[in-house]
């Protein structure tokens, strides 16, 4: 219930990616909203393509300051940073030649123009590709249509790439049988219940008004990525009478 609609999203992007094996063999991949759980569902899936296919692309996480010990306790990522500081790690100091890929599930424009501008200044990688993958941090700068900064038009940057997972299944369906499809899911579903276990702490509340009393506590005060929020409007954990025909 918690990751289905997020983590099928990362599911068919890391398919989409892979279909270009990482854009030729990207060294690196970066994910911004590293603490998302479109994010870290996706930096799951690439290190299983790493195991599966024998390659080595370093995932780095980005996040804010307040999420990195959850994002670095959930040991998908090879390197989580912070927005702030990101650029003076040794990471992002390497070879000319090496290909980065950045996915941005954040959506924030002016973080965005630092990646960018890093990218265009002497001895960094190359970023091979731009990928925008939900919107989780929407900034009154951003692109009117999409809620994203673009790069500019310096030549070495690459244009943005928007992945929507319609598109993407509609072209699997024409290369495979239904049936795969439903396999592949069915299998990548039970590996993620198998895996997922530790990732987030459930939270249960039951009943109107301990669901208002946490909305409005929500509201307040936020929450946190280490929660997993299951509200139900039934006053206790009991089996709904004739819920197998809702």
């Amino acid at each position: 219930m918690l990751y289905r609609p997020l983590f099928w999203t990362a599911y068919w992007f890391e398919d989409w990616l892979w279909s270009s094996k990482y854009r030729g063999g990207a060294s690196t991949i970066l994910l911004s909203s590293a603490s998302s759980k479109t994010a870290f569902c996706a930096a799951y899936l690439i290190r299983k393509r790493q195991a599966s296919a024998g390659i080595t692309p370093k995932i780095i996480g980005l996040t804010s300051s307040r999420n990195m010990e959850f994002t670095k306790g959930l040991e998908l990522y090879d390197e989580v940073l912070e927005y702030g500081s990101f650029a003076s790690s040794d990471s992002f100091h390497v070879r000319e030649k090496d290909r980065w890929v950045y996915v941005d599930v954040a959506g924030n424009a002016p973080f965005n123009q630092r990646v960018f501008d890093h990218f265009t200044s002497p001895y960094t990688g190359v970023l091979a590709a731009f990928i925008t993958l939900g919107m989780t941090n929407l900034s009154p700068f951003s692109d009117a249509r999409t809620g994203r900064a673009t790069p500019s038009s310096d030549p070495t940057l690459p244009q943005e790439e928007h992945f929507f997972t319609p598109e993407w299944l509609a072209v699997r369906r024409r290369q495979l049988r239904v049936e795969d499809i439903f396999k592949m899911q069915e299998i990548a579903r039970k590996e993620l219940m198998r895996d997922s276990g530790g990732w987030v702490e459930i939270e249960r509340v039951y009943g109107p008004d301990a669901v208002k009393a946490e909305y409005e506590k929500i509201v307040k005060d936020g929450v946190g990525p280490s929660k997993g929020l299951v509200w139900s409007l039934w006053d206790s954990d009991v089996p709904v009478p004739n819920a197998t025909s809702l």
